[in-house]
């Protein structure tokens, strides 16, 4: 069963890969142009939208609290890259974990796990339809997978990719699973430097 989230990771990174190729038809274009967008969701302190870190960049990563994994990988890249940056750097990033569980995940269960990762993280969560909307504009997958001999009743499979995001609230680049915290450091200075959006791999 561990190799299944893995497969999901690999798949999500290939869908992707065959829906830019679709969407991007000219190299001077912008590869994310039609992925990603501004929303509002639940944190601890009450509804959070992306456009509020407008002029910031952002750290997006859509993921759940129980998860045994990837997630964990994941976010610890998040701040691993927040504490490679200086001071000046990190005060114009901001890092949010959007759960793809509301389930179990409540607005403070959510926020509480990103801050654990980070201290200034933000974490949201909302209602099965609301966020099954955002992860439709990110193109996040997930599904819910019966755990009958575990306590916990069911897992979650999903794709693993951080969205960096502009200062303009659109997406500059996407690090996938096998990236490295370098990786993620380069691109949020690129995004910072306000560099375009790079095409993915």
């Amino acid at each position: 069963m561990k190799q299944l989230p893995l497969l999901i990771v690999a798949l999500a990174s290939i869908a992707l890969g065959i829906w830019f190729g679709l969407q991007s038809p000219g190299d001077d274009e912008d590869p994310y142009a039609h992925l990603g967008g501004d929303f509002t969701l639940q944190s601890d302190k009450g509804p959070v939208s992306l456009s509020d870190f407008r002029g910031k960049v952002v750290a997006l990563y859509f993921g759940y609290t129980r998860c045994p994994d990837v997630c964990i990988t994941a976010l610890t890249k998040v701040s691993q890259a927040m504490r490679a940056l200086d001071e000046k750097e990190r005060e114009q990033i901001q890092p949010i974990f959007v759960s793809i569980d509301p389930e179990r995940d409540t607005p403070q269960i959510a926020s509480e796990y990103a801050r654990y990762f980070y201290p200034g993280a933000v974490g949201l969560s909302g209602s099965p339809e609301e966020i099954a909307k955002v992860a439709k504009r990110y193109l996040v997958i997930y599904e819910k997978v019966p755990m009958k001999d575990s306590a916990m009743g069911y897992s979650m499979d999903h794709s693993s990719i951080i969205y960096v995001i502009g200062r303009d609230g659109k997406i500059h680049s996407l690090v996938h699973h096998a990236d490295t915290a370098e990786a993620l450091v380069k691109y949020l200075r690129e995004a910072l430097a306000g560099n375009p959006s790079k095409s993915p791999a």
